[in-house]
């Protein structure tokens, strides 16, 4: 018998029986709900599921237990560090605090869609955060699901609000000429330089190892990059296949990258043994490579200083992908340089940047009408 109903007052009882344990002892979850309707629904679902063998059994976790499971059980071992850490972020830090005493059988999507408003109105978050939050809650019922410890993914029943685009800024050819003019000779001479002339990301500039870089054929190989994890720093393979690339050094890029091998080098002769010798691109006069975040800091310092356009370190990949456009080359050869996994990628990024005012789409009418004239 998959379980029974019972009148208790002016509400019912719903009783599912789940089988008996390894000692012979029965195992049985309990729900109470308004109406004689709503109770034969609910148990006409769970003799559906027990039939298929999806009957759960979770006894009484809480949602804070089941998040714990899962990151214990699936992110720990199907997730990149840097992943697994914004989830632990998310959930440590703001679900559990807010949903992680309702217990995982009782989690309704109201009690999802009021922890989305609390984000919002209380603590400030942007849509496109609260996306991210909803990302880790659905991903996390999903394993449940399949685990067998719920019998719906409630997330799924939630309205998410809008995501806002970020619009990046960009400089354009002159700006980016008058920066890298006056980097010459700084400290972030080398990172301005690599991001601006090939459009690398923060992750790859500082993850640039002199074994990846060919001065005789002058060509840079993407294959590995450096990033933050909290206070971990990881080196990993780039976010896609398509993210290995290579990529041509031109004559203004060599000059800056023979201009710090040489310094390197002098610094390695001074120093001697205790030059730290990692490889890196991107380093400390003794060698020690730069922290991940340390050119973000100091491309801000720096456009402070000079008064120049504020713009993010990330923004000049928008600036390599904007001049390129402008001056004519195509949108599949962006994508490659850029390394995206497809050319859908960069046309979802980048499509609204370009050519606003449609003027190469219409200048093709004129011309086709001019000939017919």
């Amino acid at each position: 018998m998959a379980g029974n109903i019972t009148k208790v007052g002016s509400k019912f009882r719903v009783t599912f029986e789940l089988g008996t344990d390894s000692n012979g002892k029965r195992l049985r979850q309990y729900k109470t709900v308004s109406s004689e309707a709503e109770a034969k629904k609910l148990l006409s679902e769970f003799e559906y599921n027990q039939q298929r063998n999806l009957v759960v059994q979770s006894e009484k976790l809480t949602f804070s237990e089941f998040m714990g499971l899962w990151t214990d059980n699936y992110v720990k071992y199907n997730c990149e560090v840097t992943t697994a850490y914004g989830y632990n972020n998310i959930i440590y830090n703001h679900i559990v605090p807010y949903l992680g005493s309702i217990e995982l059988q009782k989690l309704q999507p109201a009690h999802i869609q009021q922890y989305y408003n609390y984000l919002m109105d209380e603590k400030g978050l942007s849509p496109n955060t609260v996306h991210k939050h909803h990302a880790c809650i659905r991903k996390a019922l999903d394993y449940g699901l399949k685990q067998q410890y719920v019998y719906r993914n409630v997330a799924d029943a939630v309205s998410l609000p809008k995501k806002k685009r970020f619009e990046g800024r960009s400089y354009d050819i002159t700006q980016l000429h008058d920066l890298l003019d006056k980097v010459k000779d700084t400290r972030i001479e080398l990172p301005i330089y690599l991001a601006g002339y090939l459009g690398l990301r923060r992750e790859e500039i500082v993850g640039l190892k002199w074994k990846n870089v060919d001065i005789n054929q002058r060509l840079v190989y993407i294959s590995e990059v450096r990033t933050k994890a909290g206070k971990n720093e990881i080196i990993k393979d780039p976010k896609t296949d398509k993210s290995k690339r290579t990529l041509y050094i031109t004559d203004p890029l060599l000059e800056i990258l023979l201009k710090h091998k040489q310094r390197q080098e002098e610094f390695k002769r001074l120093l001697g043994t205790e030059y730290i010798n990692t490889g890196y691109v991107y380093v400390h006069d003794n060698g020690r490579p730069y922290r991940v975040n340390t050119i973000t800091e100091q491309f801000k310092s720096f456009l402070e200083k000079h008064h120049l356009p504020k713009i993010r370190l990330h923004d000049l990949r928008h600036t390599f992908a904007s001049i390129l456009y402008d001056q004519g080359v195509d949108l599949k050869s962006i994508s490659e340089a850029l390394g995206h996994s497809d050319i859908g990628t960069t046309n979802k990024i980048y499509t609204h940047k370009f050519d606003k005012t449609h003027k190469t789409t219409v200048n093709i009418l004129s011309e086709a009408l001019k000939k017919k004239e």
